[in-house]
């Protein structure tokens, strides 16, 4: 069954509405809810969308509110920078993300509340915008912004495939070394836009799920402060191991599903 801008529905309720203040109406009034039903608060979530320049973050949110994907790569930055908001019913919960573009992680970090959520965009042509997003992941990491908030590495820009300079392994093994999530997309034909923007809301609300069946109890800190290069190396060996033998590890296949932790 297909529902809203094409997603396959695999057990999610998805809806995408939007208002006069670019939120929320109903899609029709078939799926309005009654009246008389009374209406859950909205949780609000910030999302720091952290990449270099020119990697597709801007276009990216845009892509967020609307479909329409003509010169995606050509919108131009907002002249104030403010935040954009996306406001989805899922699973019959209502919830209003918050995107905040930033060329630094630094920039959220020193906030007195940090954002719920960080996107890592790197672009899929530009091995630069890859080692940049792997600093970025290295710092929030170092910062102890990961134990409780999800990650999402974002590969944009793969319908560029000719002058494709980072591979989709590579771009696993990274997100794997942070305990990141991992998705490819092309905010150009409008390519797994809907599934990441899903994907976010569903790691917001898991790790949060996750925060309150432990007490309110953060993980070891021994548990996150391994040795990177250990880790990184570990993922070398099995990114070989499944050139080798053909099979992809089951580490490498949960870091694309966003659905689970």
């Amino acid at each position: 069954m297909k529902i809203t801008r094409g997603i396959v529905n695999r057990g999610d309720s998805f809806r995408r509405r939007r208002s006069r203040s670019g939120s929320l109406a109903p899609a029709s009034p078939a799926q309005s809810a009654p009246e008389s039903q009374e209406r859950r608060p909205v949780a609000l979530h910030r999302v720091a969308m952290v990449g270099a320049q020119g990697v597709g973050k801007t276009a990216l949110i845009s892509q967020f509110q609307t479909s329409e994907c003509i010169n995606a790569y050509d919108r131009q930055r907002d002249a104030d920078g403010t935040e954009q908001k996306v406001s989805i019913l899922l699973n019959g919960e209502e919830s209003e993300l918050y995107f905040v573009n930033c060329t630094s992680a630094r920039e959220e970090i020193d906030r007195c509340e940090p954002p719920d959520a960080f996107v890592v965009i790197y672009s899929v042509v530009d091995k630069a915008s890859f080692q940049k997003a792997e600093q970025e992941l290295a710092r929030l990491l170092d910062s102890d912004m990961l134990r409780c908030r999800p990650a999402v590495l974002v590969a944009n820009k793969i319908d560029l495939a000719r002058s494709r300079a980072v591979s989709t392994q590579d771009g696993k093994c990274l997100a794997c070394t942070y305990k990141a999530k991992f998705i490819e997309v092309s905010v150009g034909i409008n390519h797994n836009v809907d599934e990441l923007l899903v994907g976010i809301l569903n790691q917001i609300r898991l790790k949060q799920q996750q925060f309150t069946s432990d007490g309110g109890r953060e993980s070891s800190p021994a548990h996150w402060y391994k040795s990177r290069g250990v880790v990184r190396a570990s993922m070398k060996a099995r990114q070989m191991l499944t050139w080798i033998f053909g099979k992809e590890d089951s580490k490498f296949k949960n870091c694309e599903n966003l659905h689970v932790l």
